[in-house]
């Protein structure tokens, strides 16, 4: 232990010897203790504790810890390929409470070097770098990921980290909603992370036997290198399954070096990083008429609803400038949309 956990240890200590009676007793709850610390998390005693740490009120946690669906409110958003996506969002108290296991547990947690994604300071540029200069490319995605990881497997995360069974189970159910991890939740990114280590050593050492690169993004796998076996997909597919998940066949891909590739939504395929021409064609036309003929005559004759259009293409244009910084027409695209939403709120 470093010396900031050595005194934390010691003031525990010397709370657990002034306000808990009998000697066995004290022991077991500076082990329980100790572990929490050694383990880099916040120590929690009990379903009060808890409720104090939260800052909330006892009954309205015995009201989450319940019936956490009662605190989530549904709603679609828009996907690229023109689709929506269902959100179940926390209400602020929960809000809350998610943040606050988010900032003192789960972002403490150590991941896996190849898990790219939910991750501070890493990017899906990041990912697709990992993947320049290679000769095939195969991806493949988990079906229903957040949903895919139940109640029981939260409990878990929360076991490991030294927790007793209470209090994981309470810590759970503030991040699940009807049973699994919710497309929204503050904490679904960080325990999906967390939950996958195991799958990430294990498809980072098949990739290691093949000679080949590694990388998740979310539910996004990325396999690459100067040959991929055709039987290393089964072999995937069977430690994927093991590690209870399942492999969405219609999402697998297996890309030759004559074929573009695209890594979550960055070409790789001329040795640099780019945004992909159709979706340049379709940010330039988006932009182009949204200035020319102002947001509501766009989404009008788009049809199209959405409350924050103006605020999406613009973060498009910010995804498009981190991957090529030094492009004119994002800079000055971004800058004229940006005029224009000043305008629009004034």
């Amino acid at each position: 232990m470093n010396d900031n956990k050595n005194i934390l240890v010691k003031e525990w200590d010397a709370f657990i010897s002034e306000n808990i009676r009998g000697a066995k007793t004290q022991i077991a709850v500076k082990t329980y203790v100790n572990k929490l610390i050694s383990n880099n998390t916040v120590v929690i005693l009990d379903f009060n504790h808890l409720a104090l740490l939260l800052g909330i009120e006892v009954d309205v946690l015995a009201r989450i810890t319940s019936h956490s669906e009662s605190f989530y409110y549904d709603f679609e958003i828009p996907k690229r390929d023109g689709k929506s996506r269902n959100i179940s969002a926390p209400y602020p108290v929960l809000l809350q409470s998610q943040r606050w296991i988010y900032k003192n547990i789960l972002s403490k947690q150590p991941i896996h070097d190849c898990s790219k994604g939910f991750k501070k300071n890493t990017s899906i540029v990041d990912n697709a770098k990992v993947h320049l200069n290679q000769k095939i490319l195969l991806k493949m995605d988990i079906e229903d990921f957040f949903p895919s990881i139940k109640l029981n497997r939260v409990i878990s995360v929360f076991r490991v980290l030294g927790y007793t069974k209470k209090i994981s189970y309470y810590l759970a159910s503030i991040c699940c909603y009807k049973g699994a991890l919710p497309q929204g939740g503050v904490t679904s990114p960080s325990l999906s992370n967390i939950i996958t280590k195991r799958l990430d050593y294990r498809l980072n050492g098949l990739a290691s036997k093949f000679d080949l690169k590694y990388t998740r993004y979310a539910d996004d796998f990325t396999f690459s290198g100067e040959y991929l076996p055709i039987k290393i997909i089964d072999y995937i597919k069977s430690i994927v399954s093991n590690e209870g998940f399942k492999i969405k066949d219609s999402k697998t891909k297996m890309i030759g070096s004559k074929r573009q590739k695209i890594v979550t939504g960055i070409s790789i395929s001329s040795g640099k990083m780019t945004i992909p021409r159709k979706t340049k064609r379709e940010l330039r036309k988006n932009v182009h008429y949204l200035l020319k003929n102002g947001l509501s005559k766009h989404l009008e004759h788009n049809r199209i609803n959405d409350p924050i259009y103006t605020e999406r293409m613009i973060g498009y244009l910010h995804f498009w400038h981190s991957v090529e910084p030094n492009n004119k027409y994002v800079k000055e695209s971004l800058k004229k949309l940006k005029d224009y939403s000043i305008q629009l709120d004034s």
